[in-house]
């Protein structure tokens, strides 16, 4: 399929794009979120249009059907060179869920100062678009401590008390965090702005008898200097977070009190006890993860248990997210091994299944090919398989099926890069037990990303290992037409 045909018929999917609770960090609306949603918000939203969704709620933009297995998301295509990856700014779209009404707030662009009145609020919603990646975001009250991250529309956990959110953290992961860091500051209910933070530092107050009342968000190019005051971020009785005292890494809650828990420095996740992180082999809410000697979570332990298995696959359909498990003896498989970025589709099944084929490459509809092709159980159409191909050849991949991984819809199939499509081709042998599951917590990590947005006229998948710096120099002189 030539590069024009693979174009428009991107652009003919688009209309057919399907935005869930997750929303696409590509793809762009004038409005989104829970304050668009009349089932959520009636009475500020009566005339607005029911295709806007919000977190939790169903889509209600039409499903892809013409032609599936392609990706729905088009890409920008430069002018001067294809082969370049056109500049990105992030667009951050924040709604808070007020407390004394109950309602979602009307939404706050950027660094617009995000506050109604000084009103307290037990929610937060904040959307990632016009860039790829993930923004997280979890909201903390002394009563119920911190929430679970949240990423891309999600709302924060709605607590049983509706306490008035504390304190907060936000981070960016994928594409959009290798060129921008996130700042963010709040003013609480006694009128006093705190300092900015950065990248998963805690803001706000904590255990003062205080709460948020507004908060403002800044992002920047990496490497710029904002000129933001950066001290005392948090009004509290200690500083919160990962500190070094005594050249020695400590997590000190904001009360003063030693903390045991999961911390963050960045992406990177540490678990401490009596405010010393661990390391080797723990057992921490019933997974068994490894931590290395700096402490830090390792998110693939292939490197220590080895590639041989038995494992077991379980896949999170709403999180787009999969996750390879391997047995703690007889406690069962709960030591997480790695995850991949996922596309599945509305037709993706639930339950329990065990492959029973696999297909070095494989025929798709619409005349379209994957690599390394896992069939999901037996007599379903439904394969775990590489990103989309034209051909039975590594250089005629789709880059917006690359680009794209977590965000699109697939018809069904359970869709990787070619390199963890491969990893469960090589790794995971026929028998092998699938769930897929529903749930909006990724699983034991973090949902991954894709390391960074490809060009749209690549041709080739950047993770997959059969492809070779002469056929990389090769394809590059023909799509430039300079050979």
């Amino acid at each position: 399929m030539n590069r024009f045909k693979q174009l428009g018929l991107t652009l003919f999917l688009t209309a057919a794009m399907i935005i869930g609770s997750t929303v696409s960090a590509a793809a762009s609306t004038d409005n989104y979120g829970p304050a668009f949603d009349p089932r959520l918000n009636p009475e500020l939203q009566e005339t607005q249009s029911e295709s806007h969704v919000g977190p939790g709620a169903e889509s209600q933009a039409p499903v892809e059907e013409t032609v599936p297995e392609t990706e729905p998301v088009p890409e920008e295509v430069p002018v001067n060179n294809v082969l370049t990856v056109p500049h990105r700014t992030p667009k951050l779209q924040t709604t808070i869920l007020l407390t004394d009404v109950r309602q979602w707030s009307q939404p706050f662009i950027n660094d617009q100062f995000i506050s109604v009145d000084g009103h307290p609020f037990y929610a937060i919603s904040t959307f990632l678009t016009e860039i790829h990646g993930d923004f997280l975001y979890r909201a903390y009250t002394s009563t119920n401590g911190w929430t679970n991250w949240v990423l891309n529309g999600q709302s924060t956990s709605l607590t049983a008390d509706s306490a008035p959110i504390e304190a907060i953290q936000c981070r960016f992961n994928g594409p959009v965090n290798n060129d921008y860091d996130i700042y963010y500051t709040a003013t609480l209910s006694n009128g006093q702005q705190t300092g900015w933070g950065k990248n998963g530092q805690t803001v706000g107050t904590m255990n003062q008898g205080l709460y948020i009342t507004g908060y403002q968000m800044a992002f920047y190019p990496k490497g710029t200097n904002p000129g933001l005051n950066m001290s005392n971020p948090v009004v509290s009785a200690h500083p919160d977070g990962i500190q070094y005292i005594d050249g020695a890494m400590r997590y000190i809650h904001g009360d003063g009190s030693n903390y045991t828990g999961w911390g963050w420095l960045g992406n990177d996740r540490y678990y401490f006890v009596d405010s010393y992180p661990v390391t080797g082999w723990q057992y921490v809410d019933g997974y068994k993860y490894y931590f290395g000697e700096d402490g830090r979570m390792y998110t693939d332990v292939e490197p220590i248990i080895g590639g041989n298995g038995p494992f077991q696959i379980r896949i999170n359909k709403e999180m787009n997210c999969m996750t390879i498990f391997a047995q703690d003896g007889g406690n069962g498989f709960i030591i997480p091994v790695k995850s991949f970025l996922t596309s599945t589709g509305d037709d993706t099944p639930l339950g329990t299944f065990r492959t029973p084929e696999k297909y070095r490459w494989r025929l798709m509809i619409n005349d379209v090919h994957t690599q390394y092709a896992t069939r999901l159980g037996p007599g379903l159409p439904i394969l775990m398989h590489s990103i989309i191909y034209d051909k039975q050849n590594p250089y005629t991949v789709w880059a917006s099926t690359y680009n794209n991984l977590g965000i699109a819809r697939s018809a069904g199939c359970i869709r990787l890069t070619t390199a963890d499509s491969k990893w469960i081709y090589d790794h995971c042998a026929l028998g092998t037990s699938v769930t897929v599951y529903n749930s909006s917590i990724p699983g034991p990590f973090d949902r991954p990303a894709i390391a960074s947005e490809i060009p749209f006229e690549q041709t080739w998948d950047p993770t997959d290992p059969s492809v070779t710096p002469e056929g990389i120099a090769a394809e590059t002189a023909r799509i430039l037409g300079t050979n």
